[in-house]
């Protein structure tokens, strides 16, 4: 089995674990939504794009688990092994937290499953050192989205990421409409006199 992958001719760029970067499951998010978006299905070539995604400690850790199983890993077991060597204790996964932020191609939904699953384990210490000022921060690379979180000043946490979820939503939305009209216009553009005919019998 060949245990490497061209990255070039990629649209997105391969999310990379290791060295600096030992968040495991953002890795694993925007690895799997990687795969689908290049429409990897080959569990062999998957395999061989996730060794590509790992660097330093984290390519042997796979790798010595790849020989160890004697077989081709899929991304949930690679995740696990790696999430078993990078565990994280109270401290650690303090200080990932306040330095958390979401990732380009990652949607709020993702980041706040991050988010929270940190803020969970977190002891009542730590979370009451915490504030949503520093969730805020964490999203501030999605300028319209944090404003709004802002702007809601809302008293938890939990709360600011049902309001980023929500503004994304409705950004969502937006843009559908938005694919929605330019195609009705380019009807309107191909069949004017039937659609203005229609648009004029209902009162448009």
């Amino acid at each position: 089995m060949k245990m490497s992958s061209n990255r070039e001719g990629r649209k997105i760029p391969l999310p990379i674990i290791g060295g600096n970067n030992k968040n495991v499951k953002a890795w694993y998010i925007l690895m799997k939504n990687w795969l689908k978006m290049e429409k990897v299905t080959d569990d062999e070539e998957k395999f061989q794009f996730i060794l590509a995604g790992t660097v330093e400690e984290a390519t042997q850790i796979v790798s010595d688990k790849f020989v160890e199983a004697n077989r081709i890993l899929n991304l949930e077991e690679c995740r696990d092994i790696l999430l078993e060597r990078y565990h994280l204790n109270e401290d650690e996964r303090f200080r990932e937290l306040k330095t958390l932020i979401i990732m380009p191609n990652e949607s709020v939904r993702e980041f706040n499953d991050r988010y929270l699953d940190y803020y969970c384990q977190l002891s009542t210490d730590n979370k009451a050192k915490l504030s949503v000022y520093d969730y805020e921060n964490s999203i501030r690379s999605r300028t319209d989205i944090y404003e709004k979180v802002a702007y809601e000043e809302a008293k938890t946490i939990e709360a600011a990421c049902k309001i980023a979820e929500k503004v994304e939503r409705i950004k969502l939305g937006s843009r559908s409409i938005q694919k929605g009209r330019k195609f009705n216009n380019n009807n309107i553009q191909n069949n004017y006199p039937f659609i203005s005919r229609y648009r004029s019998n209902q009162n448009f």
